[in-house]
């Protein structure tokens, strides 16, 4: 169902540089806005720079003292012992400009929220956004900024009282989750692969909200190796149910390109179309509500220039060319697949005990 979209994006985007051997290239956003582009979209989706965050939102957020150690982080010669705060050496480095670079990312999600409040957008897209494994108090995953956190205290901060948030990044959303962990405003539903075999470790079912928040996190954790036919069935039988016992005012989605089979750094083994089916659902479950879209996760950089453009195009209802969907799809090993299943169903049956569903 088409709907008024808006797409953030700016060439700074790409000054978020965790450096030329790290999985995380920025150039795949360029990519993105560049094919919408080529494909006539923006005659259709309005294309809107993003602001930089306000400091007094990222302080509601994260501490204070983190928010110093990357401002001097950004800095050459700061002479600070980063580790303690995530920044690296490792996953997460710090680099010239952080400070800078971080804001811009973080203000597209702000921003995002905040045209869908206004009325200007129904769906505002920052392709930018979706580092959900940002702690309050550390950068973790190749995240400095919880950007989706602080979408979604835009969203509180405006009177909004329930707000969802759903991720299908193959990674769990830890750093949401944390944020909120005690909010019984918010959900966090994040479908991922288990932390038994993934990063971040974390996401079990047992995980499901603080002590004044119980129910107020869902996890979905699955086997490595699963493919469609035990990836859809997770999201079919809880997003939906979970959508409709919260009834949210806003959605917030996080939509990592690297639950794809193609992807180099995890083993879910999604294809185009299935992952399209969940992104399509989520965009009918919220129809009459706000939604928040962020890409996130996605190492293969064909994979996500193909996967966020058909997001973008989905969102304001536009034709989506089939050269943009997989033209081969992974062979799977039937046991393999059944093993999962196993898996998931048992997860499922957990889950559902925990929620009291």
């Amino acid at each position: 169902m088409p709907r008024k979209t808006a797409f953030l994006y700016t060439d700074d985007f790409l000054a978020y540089d965790l450096g030329g051997k790290h999985p995380l290239q920025q150039r795949r956003l360029q990519l993105v806005d560049r094919k919408l582009a080529s494909l006539g979209a923006f005659e259709t989706i309005t294309r809107l720079a993003p602001t930089s965050v306000d400091e007094a939102l990222l302080g509601r957020v994260h501490t204070a003292e983190y928010l110093e150690v990357v401002r001097q982080a950004s800095k050459p010669n700061h002479g600070l012992d980063l580790r303690r705060y995530g920044l690296g050496p490792g996953d997460t480095p710090a680099f010239p400009g952080m400070w800078e670079a971080s804001k811009v990312y973080a203000g597209g999600s702000v921003d995002a929220a905040r045209l869908v409040l206004s009325g200007e957008a129904e769906i505002a897209f920052n392709v930018a956004g979706g580092l959900h494994h940002a702690h309050p108090w550390k950068a973790y995953g190749f995240c400095v900024f919880n950007d989706l956190a602080l979408a979604i205290t835009t969203f509180l901060e405006a009177g909004l009282e329930r707000v969802m948030y759903v991720d299908i990044d193959v990674h769990h959303g830890d750093g949401v989750q944390v944020c909120h962990w005690d909010d019984p405003r918010v959900l966090t539903l994040s479908l991922h692969e288990s932390g038994r075999w993934l990063f971040p470790g974390t996401g079990g079912v047992e995980e499901t909200g603080g002590e004044n928040a119980p129910g107020s996190a869902i996890n979905v954790p699955y086997a490595s190796y699963s493919g469609d036919e035990v990836w859809w069935p997770g999201f079919e039988q809880i997003v939906p149910e979970a959508f409709e016992r919260f009834a949210p005012q806003a959605l917030v989605l996080q939509l990592g390109a690297d639950a794809h089979f193609a992807d180099p750094l995890a083993h879910l083994q999604v294809t185009s179309r299935t992952w399209m089916r969940a992104v399509e659902a989520l965009l009918v479950l919220g129809k009459d509500i706000p939604i928040v879209v962020t890409g996130g996760g996605g190492y293969n950089i064909a994979t996500v220039e193909r996967l966020w453009t058909l997001v973008a195009l989905t969102c304001a209802g536009l034709s989506c060319p089939d050269s943009l969907h997989d033209t081969e799809v992974p062979m799977l090993d039937a046991e393999q697949q059944r093993t999962a299943r196993a898996y998931l169903d048992s997860q499922l049956d957990a889950l559902r005990g925990g929620l009291g569903w």
